[in-house]
């Protein structure tokens, strides 16, 4: 089965509307962009549009690349004490002059909704996704073998810990690890957030594996996962890139934000 990102987000986006409605609520999202990075903008784009569709306001601060690090901080302390904002986002990458750590971490955890400092209070936009698409799908982590390809900042990290803690045990592949493909074949379930288009192919997984791929790469002018298309006629359950998990990324950030303010 191939998972509908955009139908389930869809979903997400119409009950976050109506409990903003019940609430009463009018939230604000400030967004931190640093530089004229295009995909940077680009998603920035989305963030926005989504927050419209929604009815939460997205407020955007376009900042020069040349910013220094103290410059960076007072923007982010200035929304911490900011009670009209309820959630911040710094967008990334930032420039290499500005301590990305030091940054994230600045983020009061009250309005981390990316969940990138180290005391976030929610889960990463990209767990959240993944979680959501295993819950629709009714796919039971249970007693399987999970393996997760990558140990990123944004999906590979955050989704292990995530695992360790629902009590799952989970094999971390990474560049050094010797015999992936022995992993990865003997896989129940595949996270996979590299950014390295055609990395898993369909000789590498099982018949009814369940393969959520949350990689993705700009290949000849297209968006690509880390999966082969051809992955899905073996899998029980296939994320596409684009229209699966990316589609809920965003959501979910939002999720967040309501979750936070209250």
């Amino acid at each position: 089965m191939i998972v509908d990102g955009k139908k389930l987000a869809d979903d997400i986006k119409t009950t976050l509307r109506l409990a903003l409605l019940a609430q009463g609520k009018n939230l604000r999202l400030d967004v931190i962009l640093v530089g004229d990075n295009l995909v940077s903008q680009k998603y920035v784009k989305r963030k926005k549009k989504v927050g419209e569709e929604i009815g939460i306001e997205v407020i955007v601060h376009e900042l020069m690349r040349e910013i220094t690090q103290i410059e960076l901080e007072e923007e982010i302390e200035n929304l911490n004490n900011n009670e009209r904002v309820n959630g911040i986002i710094v967008q990334l990458p930032l420039p290499p002059q500005i301590d990305q750590e030091k940054i994230l971490n600045l983020v009061s955890p009250d309005k981390d909704i990316d969940a990138l400092s180290r005391e976030a209070k929610v889960l990463s936009p990209t767990v959240g996704a993944i979680r959501e698409i295993l819950e629709k799908n009714k796919v039971s982590l249970a007693g399987k073998r999970v393996v997760v390809v990558g140990n990123g900042k944004l999906v590979g990290r955050p989704v292990s810990v995530w695992l360790t803690q629902e009590g799952v045990s989970v094999e971390v592949i990474d560049i050094d690890t010797k015999n992936p493909e022995e992993a990865l074949l003997q896989a129940d379930i595949i996270v996979s957030g590299v950014g390295k288009p055609g990395l898993i192919t369909s000789d590498k997984i099982k018949e009814g594996v369940v393969l959520i791929d949350a990689g993705t790469a700009e290949s000849g002018g297209q968006l690509k996962g880390d999966a082969d298309p051809a992955c899905a006629e073996k899998c029980s359950l296939f994320t596409p890139v684009p229209g699966g998990v990316g589609s809920l990324t965003v959501v979910m950030l939002f999720k967040n934000l309501l979750e936070l303010s209250q």
